[in-house]
């Protein structure tokens, strides 16, 4: 459901509170036009006295800010009522003036996107607009005479575009709203009453066609015709003559079903003077025959809000196709667009009135924007409801200053038919039987002369009208205008070193632009030479160093650098020096191999970590870690000085298949080792054998030698210091063996 009621805020957006005793809110939206929001409050209300100021602002249950611009009070015997009338924000644009050196006189070729982005700078940056379709690219002329929305009247205008404003942000579309005729208008279901008008004031069969200048596409190839425009033309006879369209109009399929003997064809006219391409000036025809070559059909609908009690129902929205069936009036299920929406979105017993029509409603956007200057030439001479005679009068008398010295006094001499200025005599236009001469000295000489032979002229000033041919220079060394382009350097059109042809192809030996969009370039045998690129306002950038920065990249092929500094590469075949970065990886999950700085790590499928490769420094060691499929240590291979360690976390097992495990160098158990499971064969120990009986033959024949082994030990005569124990020696004596 809605929120109860209205928002108020002051002129800077700040709230001041909640009209609560606001009613009738009604809001009325139209295509491309005015957005506007009224309401009743009572001037005795909180609401009135204090919360609502000239140019603040109220918001509405979808969030758009409108700006209070008209407080209207009305006396009914003792009851005081205000009438409260907004403008949506996007209607502040008017109040923005272009500056007079933004004024573009003619430019061509021009994005829609430059545009606004002209007009949100003019703003400051306060509006901003979102682009959401593609747009063909147009010549401009005249652009930003006025203010900003009288700008952005004439881009919708020129670009075919609809807007749909959402506060200071303001989207642009080829059309608004939903396209899949979701909603539908029926007796019996939701229509309180209708109304159904059509009308063939409008009907064109078959529109001609002019651009700038006056000029048409006739001459231009039938290859540009669809297939149903050239079958149409083809029964014309002379309309497409050797493959050229020698006719400037198109005709409708439906020209037979409206025309009759008196009147075969309804005929229209398409000109537009910003264009200057044939085939651009065919796709606006084309466009405008489309929107006229049916009768134009209005249908007005008070429609019963069922989205107010059923939220399963959409509301209807601005732009929406929508189909009507009523065939009591003749309405059976006619394809038709919201154009305009009045609502009463707080109030549950009031119901939208919707217009449906398969045409445009006049803009009042157009009608705002072009009556702005008008309005202000007024506000110099009007003055608070009275003439500002001073003004009116200094008016009237240069009006009339300018009347009495554009008076010419004409005389009839012998050089023939003399027009004289009155206020300066010495400026003639002199009528010959020879030809036309325009003197400042009393016809002494000429400034300008047009004869049979040419016109002579210091400067030719305005446009010049549809010309066959026009050639300055003589042999090759000319310059060209003619229905092939435009040329020079070769007197053949197809050899001359700089050309433009009719369709906007250049050649030329040689370009050097100041200043330059390209929007579309191929380069062939040539080379972009430059200080820098920079391609999206820094999306992708070429410094003069060669430095290249680009958001994304695609390359199909080998990469050769140095070195990489980067996230992610993928591709087949990196070759180069170095390749730095923080990790390396076979595949983003499951089975892969990842490397970084701290080492090697391989996954299975499961993305379980199975086996790891790395460095520990601070305990001076490298190695292997090996894990289960729970990716658990189950041991791991590892060197550190002078060693290498295999190192089982529940068991290591050493084994062969199929050869030998040899065990090289001195093999030694620490203390407390045992083995088991050992079988040893006589022939596999035959060595350890023969060793083992020597060392026993070495170890009899030393016992032998030590019991057999016998010798004597002279002592000396001594009594160990007294002389009581006087024992005589001074002999040898003989030992006994064990």
């Amino acid at each position: 459901m809605p929120n109860p009621t209205l928002q108020v805020f002051d002129k800077n957006l700040k709230r001041t509170g909640t009209l609560i005793d606001a009613y009738n809110i009604e809001r009325r939206r139209r295509l491309n036009s005015d957005y506007e929001l009224s309401f009743l409050v009572p001037m005795t209300s909180e609401d009135y006295l204090e919360k609502i100021q000239i140019k603040g602002h109220v918001r509405d249950e979808r969030g758009q800010y409108y700006v209070i611009n008209t407080r209207q009070r009305q006396r009914d015997k003792k009851k005081l009522t205000a009438q409260i009338t907004c403008t949506h924000v996007m209607f502040k644009l008017n109040d923005y003036k272009v500056p007079y050196d933004e004024y573009i006189d003619e430019a061509y070729g021009i994005h829609i996107s430059t545009l606004l982005n002209k007009i949100s700078a003019w703003t400051g940056g306060r509006f901003t607009f979102q682009i959401h379709d593609t747009f063909d690219m147009w010549d401009i002329k005249d652009f930003g005479r006025t203010t900003a929305l009288a700008a952005l009247n004439q881009v919708i205008n020129t670009y075919k575009a609809e807007i749909r404003p959402d506060n200071f942000v303001i989207h642009i579309h080829k059309k608004i709203g939903s396209q899949n005729d979701r909603y539908e208008y029926r007796t019996k279901k939701n229509i309180i009453s209708d109304s159904f008008k059509d009308d063939s004031t409008n009907l064109v069969t078959r529109m001609y066609a002019h651009m700038k200048d006056g000029r048409t596409w006739v001459g231009m190839s039938a290859d540009n015709l669809t297939a149903e425009e050239r079958s149409l033309l083809q029964s014309v006879p002379g309309a497409i003559s050797n493959g050229k369209v020698m006719v400037n109009y198109l005709l409708s399929p439906y020209v037979n079903y409206w025309g009759s003997d008196s009147v075969p064809f309804f005929d229209g006219e398409n000109i537009q003077q910003d264009i200057e391409d044939p085939v651009e000036l065919l796709k606006s025809t084309r466009e405008e025959l489309r929107k006229k070559e049916m009768p134009e059909l209005e249908v007005t609908v008070t429609a019963a809000d069922l989205y107010k009690i059923d939220r399963e129902e959409h509301p209807p929205d601005l732009g929406d196709s929508a189909t009507v069936y009523d065939p009591q009036l003749g309405l059976q299920r006619i394809a038709v667009r919201i154009v305009e929406l009045t609502e009463y979105p707080y109030s549950i017993d009031q119901h939208s009135n919707v217009t449906l029509a398969n045409f445009a409603l006049k803009d009042d956007i157009d009608l705002i924007a072009d009556l702005e200057r008008s309005r202000k030439v007024m506000d110099n001479l009007l003055s608070g409801g009275r003439i500002r005679t001073e003004v009116f009068e200094a008016f009237a008398k240069q009006a009339v200053i300018d009347i009495n010295n554009s008076k010419t006094e004409i005389k009839y001499e012998a050089r023939g038919i003399v027009l004289e200025s009155k206020p300066n005599p010495l400026d003639q236009v002199i009528m010959t039987s020879n030809g036309i001469i325009l003197s400042r000295d009393g016809g002494k000489s000429a400034m300008t002369a047009i004869t049979a032979e040419g016109i002579a002229a210091p400067a030719i000033i305005g446009q010049l009208g549809s010309f066959v041919s026009m050639l300055i220079g003589s042999g090759n060394n000319i310059t060209q205008i003619n229905t092939n382009g435009i040329a020079a350097g070769h007197a053949s059109f197809g050899s001359a070193p700089f050309r433009v042809d009719m369709q906007g192809n250049v050649v030329a030996n040689r370009l050097t632009a100041n200043s330059a969009n390209i929007y579309s370039s191929n380069f062939t045998n040539g080379a972009i030479v430059g200080s820098s690129i920079n391609v999206g306002n820094g999306v992708f950038t070429v410094s003069q160093y060669g430095h290249m920065v680009a958001e994304s990249g695609e390359f199909r092929g080998n990469i050769r650098a140095s070195t990489i500094d980067g996230g992610t590469i993928n591709g087949t075949n990196i070759t180069g020096a170095d390749i730095l970065g923080s990790r390396i990886r076979t595949a983003s999950y499951g089975e892969r191999i990842e490397l970084d700085p701290d080492g090697f790590v391989f996954y299975d499928g499961y993305n379980a970590r199975r086996v790891t490769l790395g460095t520990n420094p601070s305990a001076n060691i490298s190695g292997h870690t090996y894990y289960n499929s729970s990716s658990q240590s189950q041991g791991l291979i590892y060197a550190s000085d002078y060693e290498l360690h295999v190192i089982g976390t529940n068991g290591v097992r050493i084994g062969a298949n199929f050869g030998t495990t040899t065990l090289q160098g001195a093999v030694h158990f620490n203390n407390g080792s045992s083995v088991t499971g050992l079988v040893l064969s006589i022939g596999q120990i035959s060595g350890l054998i023969t060793q083992l009986n020597s060392l026993q033959s070495q170890i009899d024949s030393l016992r032998s030698n030590f019991n057999t082994h016998s010798h004597t030990v002279y002592l000396p005569s001594h009594n160990h210091g007294n002389t009581q124990n006087q024992n005589w020696g001074d002999r040898s004596f003989p030992t006994s063996t064990p």
